[in-house]
Formats: structure tokens, sequence, C-alpha cells
């Protein structure tokens, strides 16, 4: 079947009887991860679940048919993950086994976030009708605000666009963590469908949403100001309290992503500042002027390029036997000294 819309997966609320596998593709880890649970829970609470991985069925080939068609012995409900690494190949016996089975009643759910269009497994599954397939790229900040809102509203929760975006930059882009910190508001909240609470900064500030959020904001804000003497302070801090490699290179993707949305009307004749403050962008009111300044600096064909940078490093980062912390101190450096040329 073809490729679908993440959002077309998420918006399910119950698992489709049809369907014998959901195939879902790389490259943002993050939306895959949060689509595959929320499919898993579908299956219910109580329903029993097998891990497998891509080696087990290559061990084992025939393995993922026959989880899919036994009974489960101790629940009313069975349903199989399947993790894929690498390029998927390890799994297209296994696949191909599950879709030739006469009956497999319980459903596979393949988070595979290393997984392209061009894989051989990739083509399989489109191919056929008993699969259900999304590739999950990294949404920008305006779909991230609606993803936010409309997750706020499931859990009772009344989230406004300004809140919203607050939520999407502390956690700095990653949809899985955006969910459970808007699960863990509703806790706090004392929300329920039938119990409508409304967010408030102060909320979300009091839960402690994420870990070093202030450090993550002032990080891109100073690399992409082209600060370049405030930058070996940044990078000590950022060592010291040790944020995450990955989550730096998501936050400034994010941001670059709204950069480039906001640049295209800028170069129509919009104003940075007007821009800014318009409620349509849900521009957290701490971010405004860092965000109008990165405007005046980064053009279109540089955000095209910085973009491109950012999606490199962050593949040399998640490969084996890398200097993860040498690679994202030498972006940070080149994109610092490239904004302090414009500037």
């Amino acid at each position: 079947m073809k490729a679908e819309k993440p959002a077309d997966l998420a918006r399910l609320t119950r698992l489709d009887g049809r369907t014998r596998l959901y195939l879902l593709a790389g490259p943002d880890e993050s939306t895959c991860a949060a689509i595959g649970d929320h499919l898993l829970a579908l299956a219910g609470g109580d329903a029993e679940r097998i891990d497998l991985s891509s080696d087990e069925v290559k061990r084992d080939p025939a393995r993922l048919a026959t989880e899919a068609a036994s009974l489960s012995l101790f629940a009313g409900a069975r349903i199989i993950r399947l993790t894929i690494a690498g390029g998927g190949d390890d799994c297209l016996e296994a696949v191909a086994a599950l879709l030739d089975a006469d009956a497999c009643p319980n459903p596979v759910v393949a988070v595979a976030p290393t997984l392209t269009k061009k894989a051989k497994l990739f083509k399989l599954a489109e191919g056929a009708p008993l699969v259900r397939t999304v590739v999950c790229y990294q949404p920008d900040t305006r779909e991230l605000i609606a993803i936010a809102v409309a997750a706020a509203r499931e859990e009772g929760l009344q989230l406004a666009s300004s809140e919203a975006a607050m939520l999407v930059e502390l956690v700095a882009g990653d949809q899985k963590l955006l969910v459970r910190e808007i699960e863990k508001l509703a806790l706090y909240r004392d929300a329920a469908p039938d119990r409508q609470r409304a967010v408030t900064a102060a909320d979300i500030a009091a839960l402690g949403a994420a870990v070093h959020d202030e450090d993550v904001s002032a990080c891109v804000n100073t690399t992409l100001a082209g600060k370049v003497a405030d930058l070996p302070a940044m990078l000590a801090t950022i060592d010291a309290v040790g944020i995450a490699d990955i989550r730096l290179i998501r936050a400034l993707a994010l941001r670059v992503m709204l950069l480039a949305r906001l640049r295209a009307e800028v170069d129509a004749g919009q104003h940075p500042k007007t821009l800014v403050e318009d409620r349509r962008h849900g521009i957290f009111w701490k971010e405004k002027d860092a965000v109008a300044r990165q405007l005046r600096i980064w053009d279109s064909i540089r955000l095209a390029r910085l973009m491109t940078r950012l999606l490199s490093t962050e593949r040399a980062l998640k490969a084996s036997g890398t200097a993860g912390a040498v690679l994202l101190h030498q972006l940070l450096i080149d994109i610092a000294r490239q904004a302090a040329r414009v500037r």
C-alpha cells in the first residue's frame, strides 16, 4: 500500500484488522517511536506484547509469522513489535513469510528509523495490501505545535499555541518526549476529557518539562547569532551538564526549519519583527528577539545548506565509533563563524 503520512496512523483509535504489518520508516527516530507506542497502546493494556529484533528474525525467518499467527495463552489480544536496524535486508525473508501466511490475526508494528524508501524491504511493504507504511520526517515547528495542541486536547488540557510552542522548544522537537510531557501536565493539572483544564506557562515551568532547556536554547541562539567569542564558554557548559549531542542537533534543526519558513515571507516583503510577533507562528516570547536577529543573518540559501549539514552530522553522530563531542563542537563553531561573517 502506498506510504501514508505519520498523522494518518497517529489519528487511529483502533487497529485495523485487515492490516498485518505497520511499517514505520525513518529518518525521524522520535516520530517513529511515538507512532509505534501509539499503535502498541491501541492493542489494550492487557494485551500480550512480543518484542523481536531484526537479528532474531534473521536467524529464524519463520518466527515472525509464527508469533503473528499464535494465540495468546494469557491475554485476549497479542501484538508484536519488531525493531529493525540498518537497511532492513535482515528482515526481508521474515516479512515475506508474514505476508504469505494464511492467517495472522496478531498485528506487527515494525519500527525502522534507518530504513529508506530505496530499501528492498520498503518496496516490498509498499506493494503489499496487508501493510500500512509511513515515512517519518522531522515535523516543523508549526506541525509540532498542532500535534501538541491535539495531544493535549485528548488529555483534557486546553493548550494555547504560545504554550504549545513553549513545550516544543523545551523538548527540542522530540515528539515522543512532547507526548510524555503532555501526559505529565495532565496529571499535574488533574485533567481528563471530562475535566478540562487550561495550561499556563507557569504550569510548564513548574513541572520542569525538559532538563537543561535554558542551556539548549542559549546554545542555539549563541550559535546562529554568530557570537563566536561566547562559544567556548557555551561549549564548556553543555559538556558539563551533559546535554545529548543529538538533542542539540535537533534543536538547531527545528530552529532552522522555522527560520526557513519565515525567511520565505521576509523575501516576499515582510519585516522580521512583524513576523515573530504574529501569533500564527507560535514563537515563544523569550525567543522572539533572537529569531528576528537570526532572520536578518540567514538567507534561504544559507539555511538550506545548513540543514544539509545538520542532517549529515546527525547521521555521523549515530554511526558507531565516531567522536561525537568533537563533531558537535566543530559543527557549532563552523555555524557561528559563518553567521559572524554575515551579521
